[in-house]
């Protein structure tokens, strides 16, 4: 079923005012995840000076409530403890974005990192990445994995902690059993990111930077001789959930800077207990949230330590449709079994994110006030095409290639009477 913006909540984040700051403390990593938008290693690990200036210019001009610290792989890199704290003290929310491989056999980094004051994790975990003793895994087989870090963390306590994976049209139908997964894990998984996957420079282009043109190096590039890949819209992967769960409903979104029918950031919330899940939050939750926080904090969010919710929420229903469906089903289940009423509640959120898309006439289509902005030599640049700033030193632009074609109007023809003449006279 074709998803009606009307019936969403548009988040309000802009430039000035978002909830996420992205930070980059290193282009290092210790293993390759396919589709990742960062060249490995190209100038290494930043200083903590340079990264202090970095969230400096984060807090001031993106007004943020967290900071995504991010790589590379963030937690190789030798002063993370100093980064996080020092991002706590000037009271914003730290949270890691890291493939998990240092905390695998280490519970007392993830201890020694929440004292530093970070509020959780985001877990990359997924089939095509490269990573030592898991390679070649399944998604299904990998759950092993994502039980271990959920496990780990539940067990430090107060951190939120959600998983990410990159989806491809070869991996999607596994998008239900990590729903699935999740669902049973409401008390220790908060939310699920799911990234369709995108080569966001195609074969079929010309390529410029500076004026002048350029063959791209970045990670991203199409490579000519592999066959076309079909891309996946977060739509898509909507309908993959909603097949197996009608309960899920996303409930807000942000457009493209380019096209007025896309949703580069899809998000809902639904409300369970360890037991079953009763359906989703609606748009006008969602933006209570929002304005609430904003009036009380003066920033938007998007990620906070505790999933909890008390069952006095649901006198929400007064004015969100999906909590009164999802206070309803609640209802029908404690007459049926009285000890859901003394479960406890979680909220848990599904992000699908769809990645930049080049459109026909070269244009790229990004996400609508992206909350990725990071920096790059003082500046706010969008974090999946900083290596473009990083080779060349502006954004790239792109043509469409032109082909080599001769019109049959240019070639010169001698006039028809003179070549009539010219055969007579022999």
């Amino acid at each position: 079923m074709q998803l009606e913006k009307r019936d969403l909540y548009r988040f309000p984040w802009s430039g000035n005012d978002n909830p996420i700051g992205w930070l980059e403390v290193t282009d290092k990593c210790n293993t390759y995840c396919r589709g990742c938008y960062r060249i490995n290693g190209m100038q290494g690990h930043k200083s903590l000076e340079q990264i202090k200036e970095e969230v400096q210019l984060l807090k001031r001009w993106r007004n943020c409530d967290n900071i995504s610290i991010a790589g590379g792989e963030p937690l190789i890199h030798p002063e993370i403890l100093d980064v996080v704290a020092y991002i706590r003290s000037l009271g914003m929310k730290p949270l890691i974005l890291t493939n998990g491989i240092k905390l695998e056999h280490d519970r007392q980094l993830m201890v020694a990192l929440k004292k530093a004051g970070a509020i959780g994790f985001t877990f990359h975990i997924d089939s095509e990445q490269n990573r030592p003793h898991w390679k070649g895994k399944t998604e299904t087989e990998l759950f092993e994995l994502r039980q271990h870090y959920a496990d780990m963390a539940h067990s430090v306590g107060g951190l939120f902690v959600s998983f990410g994976m990159t989806v491809y049209p070869g991996n999607i139908d596994f998008v239900p059993e990590m729903v699935r997964w999740a669902n049973k894990n409401i008390d220790r998984v908060h939310g699920l990111v799911m990234i369709t996957f995108r080569n966001a420079m195609e074969s079929a282009y010309d390529y410029f930077a500076g004026g002048q043109r350029i063959v791209p190096d970045t990670s991203y590039v199409v490579d000519e001789e592999a066959p076309p890949e079909a891309y996946l819209t977060s739509q898509d992967v909507c309908a993959k959930i909603q097949e197996h769960f009608p309960h899920y409903a996303p409930a807000a979104y942000m457009g493209g800077t380019q096209t007025e029918d896309k949703m580069t950031w899809l998000v809902g919330a639904q409300v369970g207990s360890q037991h079953k899940m009763y359906g989703s939050v609606g748009a006008r939750m969602m933006e209570l949230f929002q304005v609430y926080y904003h009036l009380k904090n003066g920033a938007y969010v998007v990620y906070t330590p505790s999933n909890k919710i008390p069952k006095i929420a649901f006198l929400l229903g007064a004015v969100d449709k999906g909590i009164r469906k999802t206070f309803a089903g609640l209802w029908r289940e404690i007459v049926r079994n009285p000890l859901e009423l003394f479960r406890p509640l979680y909220m848990q959120s599904i992000g699908i994110i769809q990645a930049p898309d080049m459109l026909e006439d070269g244009r790229v289509d990004m996400c609508e006030s992206c909350p990725d902005m990071t920096v790059w030599d003082g500046k706010l640049v969008h974090s999946c095409r900083m290596d473009e700033w990083r080779l060349y030193g502006s954004y790239v632009t792109a043509q469409p290639r032109q082909q080599a074609t001769i019109s049959v109007d240019s070639i010169p023809v001698a006039d028809a009477k003179e070549k009539s003449a010219e055969v007579v006279g022999k």
